[in-house]
């Protein structure tokens, strides 16, 4: 695991979620049908938190110290990350564009979560 530090890290957890969610663009195959683009930032996080494109399911693990966002309103996210009092831990593995198309637009870690600190000191 790899730790970005950071102050207010469940802040900047959810605001580098909507920013990923929205840089994923389009929802991918029969991801249509969960598709919702009218989506607000509180949205995004309740459907991660609540596993909302598994209707269901018991299939992740949710809360809001470790975040799996997979698929998001029918955007394939694979995003995983757990805030901690010192900053936000992540995956060592690489980002493969083909399953987080968000990394086209943010290519590290890093990168998503300084854009989401500038976002919300922008306020």
């Amino acid at each position: 695991m790899n730790t970005f530090r950071c102050a207010n890290s469940q802040q900047v957890v959810e605001e580098a979620l909507w920013l990923a969610w929205n840089a994923c663009k389009y929802p991918i195959g029969m991801g249509v049908l969960q598709d919702k683009p009218s989506a607000t930032k509180e949205d995004v996080i309740d459907n991660i938190l609540n596993a909302g494109d598994y209707p269901g399911s018991n299939r992740f693990s949710h809360s809001r110290s470790k975040i799996n966002a997979d698929y998001v309103f029918g955007r394939m996210m694979k995003l995983g990350c757990s805030p901690t009092n010192d900053g936000i831990q992540y995956p060592d593995d690489e980002l493969d564009a083909g399953y987080q198309s968000w990394c086209w637009v943010y290519p590290t870690y890093d990168a998503l979560f300084e854009e989401a600190i500038s976002m919300l000191e922008e306020g």
